[in-house]
């Protein structure tokens, strides 16, 4: 089968290592002979775009005319479209969510609307591993609250998840991704011997319930923790 991941970010990048028979999309400046000159907000470098049978779709979407009209392409085919778990609302503070919590109405959320019939939308927790680095982002002041509960997905494991998925049969599903251990932030800082002072978290802190994603995995798959 032929494979096209869109975006070479860090996602994008790090998926080619368990996907080595499929190639990437780039922005037509920084594409490389191996790479398929592609920029969303471009329709014109669509005519690009080889034929293919699965995707994976890495990038933000916010445009919605143009969100809309690229959705078509992906018609009949398997199709993941990597979202962010910020899409999925909850009310309290710490609330458990899951991927039947209503979505937002911010525009990536409705750009993403027009695949939610023919794709599988990952809604992703916070990603690290490699170059995201979560002791130097505490180090670094950019984590204000360690009362703040987060929930973490390592990019290997993610992109196994995705791997995983590829190798099923074409479904169109909805899943909320993240390790399925929430944990506040004073104690990742710990993990690492480092310190944060706490106060009240708001409706950014919340926890993730898993169990349809690690129903889907195999039973023995493992999530790395920090």
């Amino acid at each position: 089968m032929k494979t096209i991941i869109f975006g070479a970010g860090f996602t994008g990048t790090h998926l080619l290592k368990y996907t080595p028979d499929a190639i990437s999309t780039e922005l037509p400046n920084l594409c490389t002979k191996n790479q398929i000159p592609f920029d969303f907000n471009d329709p014109t470098s669509w005519k690009n775009i080889p034929s293919f049978d699965q995707a994976v779709i890495t990038f933000k979407m916010t445009d919605t005319v143009l969100a809309e009209e690229f959705s078509k392409l992906f018609i009949n085919k398997k199709t993941i479209l990597l979202s962010s778990a910020r899409n999925l609302l909850n009310t309290e503070v710490n609330e458990v969510i899951s991927e039947k919590n209503h979505l937002s109405k911010k525009p990536r959320s409705l750009a993403e609307r027009y695949f939610k019939d023919i794709a599988t939308i990952l809604y992703l927790g916070l990603i690290w591993g490699g170059e995201r680095n979560l002791s130097k982002w505490i180090s670094e002041g950019r984590i204000r609250n360690g009362a703040k509960f987060i929930n973490l997905i390592h990019v290997d494991d993610l992109c196994r998840i995705i791997s995983k998925l590829l190798e099923n049969s074409r479904t169109i599903e909805k899943f909320l991704v993240s390790d399925g251990k929430p944990l506040k932030w004073s104690e990742i800082a710990k993990k690492k011997g480092l310190s944060l002072s706490s106060h009240d978290a708001g409706l950014e802190s919340r926890k993730f319930n898993t169990d349809k994603l690690k129903a889907t995995l195999p039973s023995d798959f493992q999530f790395q923790q920090v």
